[in-house]
């Protein structure tokens, strides 16, 4: 399917926000108007990754002008191209978030209500991490990863004495 037919497509079956990030996104990626495969379409738009490359100087439009985000953009074209959301891409992302926010980063949070918020949300990502799809049938390539999350976060809450 060529580019231009894709996006018609994108144009006519879904919202004007997905339509104009998705022009936004393939004219970086593919600068013709070329045949794009179902495969690589789809591994490029199951990728989660490549919204947050590809729409970084978009997010102002994104989220200003049409109230929406990344995520809602990502569930949008999945839903559309029958693209499961629970993939390796997602918790790739999840995983990889929740490994940057170290004990020290934690416990250095100045402000104790963003403390304890971030703490909350981390304990969330770590609940949806356990009852993802994706997590559970690949356990032995994430386990020791999610572990180690858990052991930090725990160690977190003792430091702060919170339950």
């Amino acid at each position: 399917m060529k580019k231009n037919e894709f996006l018609d497509e994108i144009k006519e079956n879904c919202s004007e926000i997905l339509y104009i990030s998705t022009v936004h996104i393939l004219n970086k990626v593919y600068k013709e108007n070329i045949d794009i495969n179902e495969n690589e379409r789809l591994e490029f738009f199951a990728n989660y990754r490549n919204y947050h490359i590809y729409l970084n100087d978009f997010a102002g439009t994104i989220y200003s002008r049409y109230a929406s985000s990344v995520d809602n953009l990502y569930i949008e074209m999945c839903n559309y191209l029958n693209i499961q959301i629970d993939n390796k891409y997602t918790l790739e992302h999840t995983v990889i978030k929740l490994e940057k926010q170290t004990p020290q980063l934690l416990l250095g949070l100045t402000d104790e209500d963003i403390q304890k918020q971030t703490i909350e949300h981390f304990d969330e990502k770590l609940v949806a991490i356990s009852n993802s799809t994706h997590y559970n049938d690949n356990l032995s390539e994430y386990e020791s990863r999610v572990e180690k999350l858990k052991q930090n976060i725990f160690l977190v809450k003792n430091a702060l004495q919170i339950s």
